[in-house]
């Protein structure tokens, strides 16, 4: 939601949306410091959960240091700063973190990050790589297998076809970013929807700075029911499965209290008194 403006918040209430998880991720712009890291997390944790309430929407987050990023030695300092973020309400999972390119940088950030998440009592989001994909998933396994965090406690993502299976098979959460272009579209899920079935699924909206929609869990849920799924699927797929997937962290509030004015002196309404 950083990358989205307040229409897309005010749309997504619309559609029936009450609460995100908004990942850390990679911005398109290069980042070339911690310092800059720590500014974006202040405001996964501060100014988008304000933003959020002011249409009804209650706000969470996961951090990490992203594993393209992870390549970059002016960026891999953030991973001393993490304990100090990792221990904030509402960060309920250590995330995105996993592979990119595969690389040994991507290999050190993953294991470091897994032990943090593992320290902290909190699930992992990790990220599975755009190319090569099941190779990326069975190293990434191999990883998690490794780590002091049980497989069930991590959610793979970015799942598609050729993945789907292996993930099912080691026990963890299975997650389907759903983009208008890319990755998967709402009848690929579906399709996967009844042949692997709901049980540890999740479906990601897109949402960030290239063509994206926000709205594509909504859609989902719509097509679910239109290829015969019952309310009770849409409902564990789209809301039960996340929340207890992040409620393992045992932060997550979905109650929205009454929004503040203002955050930090600033109100969503620019030029305003």
């Amino acid at each position: 939601m950083t990358s989205r403006t307040t229409d897309d918040y005010e749309a997504m209430y619309a559609a029936g949306v009450r609460a995100v998880v908004e990942p850390a991720f990679w911005l398109g712009q290069p980042r070339t410091s911690p310092a800059s890291f720590c500014d974006y997390f202040d405001a996964l944790l501060g100014w988008e959960p304000f933003r959020a309430a002011q249409y009804g929407i209650a706000h969470h987050c996961t951090i990490a240091l992203n594993p393209k990023e992870a390549n970059d030695p002016r960026c891999t300092p953030v991973l001393a700063e993490l304990p100090r973020y990792l221990v904030k309400d509402r960060v309920v999972a250590v995330g995105e973190i996993g592979y990119d390119s595969m690389t040994p940088a991507e290999d050190t950030a993953l294991a470091a990050q897994l032990q943090l998440a593992a320290d902290h009592g909190l699930p992992a989001l990790v990220h599975t790589p755009h190319r090569d994909k099941l190779a990326g998933l069975r190293r990434t396994l191999d990883v998690v297998r490794e780590s002091a965090l049980p497989t069930d406690r991590v959610l793979v993502d970015h799942l598609n076809e050729t993945t789907v299976k292996e993930a099912k098979d080691s026990g963890a959460w299975l997650g389907f970013s759903v983009y208008p272009d890319t990755k998967m579209d709402e009848a690929r899920m579906v399709a996967l929807l009844r042949e692997y079935g709901p049980e540890k699924v999740l479906v990601n909206s897109a949402a960030d700075w290239g063509r994206s929609d926000p709205l594509k869990t909504r859609k989902v849920g719509d097509l679910m029911l239109e290829e015969g799924f019952g309310e009770d699927d849409v409902d564990r797929v789209l809301w039960r499965n996340p929340v207890a997937f992040y409620g393992l962290s045992g932060r997550l509030s979905l109650d929205v209290a009454s929004p503040d004015a203002t955050h930090e002196g600033n109100s969503i309404l620019r030029g305003g008194e």
